[in-house]
């Protein structure tokens, strides 16, 4: 693999002299010719799948070898992940714009070469080139609404409890076949509450998540949010008297003692 953008650039010249771009709505697919977009994403095909396309909403699951430059040492690989699967909801979860942009193209079964420049990677102060060396789809189900939307309008226009009810409703009904329900995309709903300062709500949210949970390192992410609320509300005491145990035990020992002492500190002051 050594300089792989080089022999994979000669590749792409190579066979596709003729410089013709694909219309990536077309499906007109010749494996090993190249696609080069407007934004300079690279890309050819090794396999053209024939399954569902991704769409927004679309919950991928796909494989990756990922290099960069012209290093011959994999930077990244889904080969240890669970099931050496990686999984995203296309369009939604926060990624680099050339990955985004990549999976516009593709359906389940595709098995591609692409060359990131910078520009759509880490960008150009980075000087980073990703090569993802294969990249496969490997499932593409139906797309789904996020649940979060929802769950956010009923927050904003009523209240959390009936916010809670409703999820809770969509849970344990075929209402859950529309939705993308995975607790930790709740991470979304909590952040855009904090940053519309729905302090009361958040915290009301955030301590029922933070239960719901069985993964303990989620539910201290969301323990994080309920802090936010209650110092937003200036409910400093209650803040310490909810992280004080978890600056002696809890995963993120060393974080929350940090915000324990400032937390005694501005008490103090």
């Amino acid at each position: 693999m050594r300089n792989i953008i080089i022999l994979l650039l000669i590749v792409f010249t190579g066979l596709s002299c003729s410089n013709n771009k694909k219309d990536s709505n077309s499906r007109n697919i010749k494996l090993n010719d190249t696609i080069t977009t407007p934004s300079g994403l690279k890309y050819l095909f090794l396999k053209e799948g024939k399954g569902r396309k991704i769409e927004i909403g679309s919950k991928v699951k796909a494989y990756y070898d990922l290099y960069i430059n012209d290093s011959d040492t994999i930077a990244e690989t889904t080969s240890t992940e669970k099931d050496s699967i990686f999984e995203f909801i296309h369009g939604i979860s926060p990624l680099i714009k050339g990955f985004t942009e990549l999976n516009n193209y593709l359906v389940e079964g595709d098995e591609v070469i692409a060359i990131l420049p910078d520009s759509l990677a880490y960008g150009e102060e980075s000087n980073e080139t990703l090569i993802y060396n294969p990249y496969i789809v490997k499932y593409v189900p139906e797309p789904k609404e996020m649940l979060t939307d929802t769950l956010y309008n009923i927050v904003s226009t009523e209240n959390a409890k009936s916010a809670i009810n409703y999820y809770e409703k969509v849970l344990n009904s075929n209402l859950k076949n529309n939705y993308h329900t995975d607790i930790d995309q709740m991470i979304n709903l909590m952040k855009k509450l904090g940053k519309d300062s729905l302090h009361s709500e958040s915290e009301y949210l955030a301590d029922y998540f933070s239960k719901k949970t069985e993964d303990g390192f989620l539910s201290e992410y969301f323990i994080s949010f309920k802090l936010s609320a209650l110092e937003g509300q200036g409910e400093y005491e209650n803040a310490i008297a909810l992280i004080e145990p978890l600056a002696k035990e809890g995963n993120y020992k060393e974080l929350w003692q940090k915000h324990l002492k400032r937390l005694k500190e501005k008490v103090d002051d």
